[in-house]
């Protein structure tokens, strides 16, 4: 098992999961076409670093059994 990429992948999906949750809250305030702007780049951006962080523990994962 590789830890160092278990760390990683943690570490990067928690603070992703964290930012996306406040940026969430301050999209909630904004004008609609804001919004949306906002969380298409909140995908763009943070989800793909969240799934990023999913990759390197499922690899993580996969070295273990490898």
């Amino acid at each position: 098992m590789s830890w160092a990429l278990l760390a990683a992948g943690g570490g990067l999906a928690a603070y992703q999961a964290w930012a996306i949750a406040v940026r969430w809250g301050e999209a909630r305030a904004l004008a609609g076409t804001e919004r949306r702007v906002l969380i298409g780049t909140l995908l763009a951006t943070r989800g793909l670093g969240f799934v990023l962080g999913l990759v390197l523990i499922a690899a993580g994962l996969h070295r273990s059994f490898a």
